[in-house]
């Protein structure tokens, strides 16, 4: 079972309201929860597979700060709107740079996607070219995370 340590105060109903608002959009429920019960932190274990084999780690998952901390999920919205679509909300980052974030695409709504640093389109438009679909739910993904050693 994944335990999520480092993490912020829950954040309560009013709190997701005003983030439904000041995004434009609802977050996808089972996301909406996790910030309900963990709002970000570090998972342990760790590790994520994809097609059954090692793929990389979760840093961690960011947090609703209202702040300019690095692992707040506003200010990561905002230092990648132009290197990820907008059909993706970044929700953690992995050590080297990489960036976990959950569809906001109605065919996939809520599946988890890693966006890869070193694929992505810097002298251009983002593109679906650098984003791997890892899970079909966040509450899966959370589910799928083990430990490496």
């Amino acid at each position: 079972m994944t335990v999520i340590n480092e993490s912020e105060p829950p954040l309560t109903d009013k709190e997701i309201e005003i983030i439904h608002k000041r995004l434009g959009y609802k977050l996808p429920d089972e996301y909406r929860q996790f910030l309900q019960v963990s709002n970000g932190g570090v998972p342990s274990p760790d590790a994520v597979r994809h097609d059954g084999e090692y793929y990389d780690y979760v840093s961690c998952f960011y947090a609703v700060r209202n702040n300019a901390y690095s692992n707040d999920l506003f200010v990561n919205i905002e230092e990648y709107k132009d290197l990820i679509l907008s059909h993706y909300l970044p929700i953690g980052d992995s050590p080297g740079g990489n960036v976990y974030c959950i569809s906001l695409k109605a065919e996939d709504f809520g599946a988890v996607y890693f966006w890869d640093h070193d694929e992505a389109n810097y002298e251009g438009e983002p593109w679906e070219f650098n984003m791997t679909l890892l899970s079909p739910s966040f509450n899966k993904f959370i589910e799928s995370l083990y430990s490496e050693s």
